[in-house]
């Protein structure tokens, strides 16, 4: 595959998860009924960098030359900074560190409940593509 085709596959993930993350955010936001907007500027653009995190650590995952264990440790770090560096530090609040343990934790917990999700869905998926 030539450098190109991984940068338009880089990208269009980067979009693609870009548009989704700011769709919930703006739902949430709609819902929460508030006039002052919880979304600052700032928070809003740095998005897409979340999302070009999100589409990187998706492209390693899908890639055949690491192996397996390494997929998962690289999407689990990137996914887990890519939440801290861009969607929780630019809320420019102070955190206590029992706090910040609990909040990795949390990303943890909940990013292998949904890792597992996942998997068990995409299996059965399968399992029913091949069936028919």
């Amino acid at each position: 595959m030539n450098v190109w085709s991984l940068v338009k596959r880089w990208l269009v993930g980067a979009c693609v998860w870009y548009a989704a993350v700011s769709l919930c955010f703006l739902t949430v936001e709609l819902f929460a009924g508030s006039d002052s907007y919880a979304i600052a500027a700032k928070s809003f653009a740095l998005l897409f960098p979340f999302g070009m995190c999100m589409s990187l650590a998706g492209m390693l995952y899908g890639s055949a030359r690491v192996p397996r264990w390494g997929r998962m440790l690289s999407h689990y770090l990137i996914t887990v900074l890519a939440f801290t560096l861009f969607l929780v530090l630019p809320s420019q609040k102070v955190f206590n560190p029992v706090f910040v343990l609990l909040l990795l934790v949390l990303l943890t917990v909940l990013y292998w409940i949904l890792f597992a999700l996942v998997h068990i869905f995409r299996g059965r998926l399968k399992k029913i593509m091949e069936e028919d």
